[in-house]
């Protein structure tokens, strides 16, 4: 669905229509549009808006990032994880900025967030014209979901030191630590491509935005470079947290493999003498003995005792 709103001083956000969209309005007065990504297309062809942008989005459909900076206008397209999606797809949004213009283009929106955002900001109480404002103000609600995946992330990956430490063994460690990292990357990788992109805004080469726009970007950028920070603890975390897993799976495979040792050295003179009375040569004097079984048996009880006895001397 489409929105098209004019922003007032006086009255706030008023529904429009699209054919009003380049009317003369005043200077403290800005117009707003929600577009998806066909009806964009429609809008630039109607206002003859650069070509540019619409082989872009013609042809172009795996783009994920982009940013174009002319003398009167400002396109991004910009990739943002998709929250409901586990974090391993994404939507992209499309933004075109004129001076006193805004377009928000829902090019591909699967957990609805995007349209949630932009009626986010409807709800916001604003007095004086600032697109970039709204800007915040949209990038916030794209990104305020984001802090309970971080606690999600930070949480999991606890249980599984908590279970280290306690030396309790959960049968799919390995695979919640490597899903938790693939999680923190992906978000790690978006938060750097919004702060270019609020860079790139904040720069203001064309001179779109005034300085209160400017304020509220950097705002933003602020809170997004926070975010990002926050990330990279948590990858370093969790890297320590498998480093952690990987070191005690190889003490317990050591302590394993020392025991399995053990038994064996113990129990190579009984073997010896096994292999050796099973030969069964014809001339064995011990074959013909009385006691010879019994004689057996004792000496292979005392070849375990003595083995046992200087395994256990060495260990101290």
């Amino acid at each position: 669905m489409d929105y098209i709103y004019k922003f007032d001083t006086d009255n706030g956000f008023e529904q429009t229509d699209i054919s009003s969209f380049y009317d003369v309005i005043e200077d403290d007065d800005f117009y707003l549009m929600y577009l998806g990504k066909t009806s964009f297309i429609e809008f630039a062809n109607t206002y003859d808006l650069d070509n540019a942008i619409i082989d872009l989005l013609l042809t172009d459909t795996g783009k994920k990032s982009y940013i174009a900076v002319e003398d009167n206008y400002t396109f991004i397209i910009l990739e943002m994880l998709d929250i409901m999606g586990n974090l391993d797809t994404s939507d992209l949004i499309g933004f075109y900025i004129e001076n006193n213009r805004l377009i928000i283009v829902d090019m591909y929106d699967r957990d609805q967030s995007t349209s949630e955002a932009f009626r986010e900001i409807l709800r916001k109480r604003i007095y004086a014209r600032s697109p970039g404002r709204l800007l915040k103000y949209f990038i916030t609600a794209l990104i305020n979901n984001h802090t309970k995946i971080f606690d999600q992330i930070k949480n999991s990956t606890a249980e599984i030191e908590d279970s280290i430490v306690r030396n309790r063994k959960q049968s799919n460690s390995i695979e919640i630590i490597s899903d938790n990292r693939h999680k923190a990357l992906n978000l790690y990788t978006s938060y750097e491509r919004l702060l270019d992109t609020l860079e790139v805004l904040a720069e203001n080469e064309n001179e779109i935005f005034d300085d209160d726009d400017i304020k509220h970007l950097k705002s933003v950028a602020f809170r997004v470079e926070r975010y990002s920070s926050n990330i990279s603890y948590l990858s370093d975390y969790i890297t320590n947290v498998k480093d952690s897993y990987t070191s005690k799976m190889d003490l317990s495979t050591n302590n394993t493999m020392k025991i399995l040792t053990v038994v064996t050295t113990i129990f190579t003179p009984i073997t010896v003498l096994t292999g050796w009375y099973g030969m069964n040569f014809e001339n064995m004097p011990e074959l013909r003995w009385d006691f010879g079984y019994l004689y057996v048996i004792i000496l292979s009880i005392l070849s375990v005792f003595i083995c046992f006895y200087l395994f256990k001397k060495i260990d101290k």
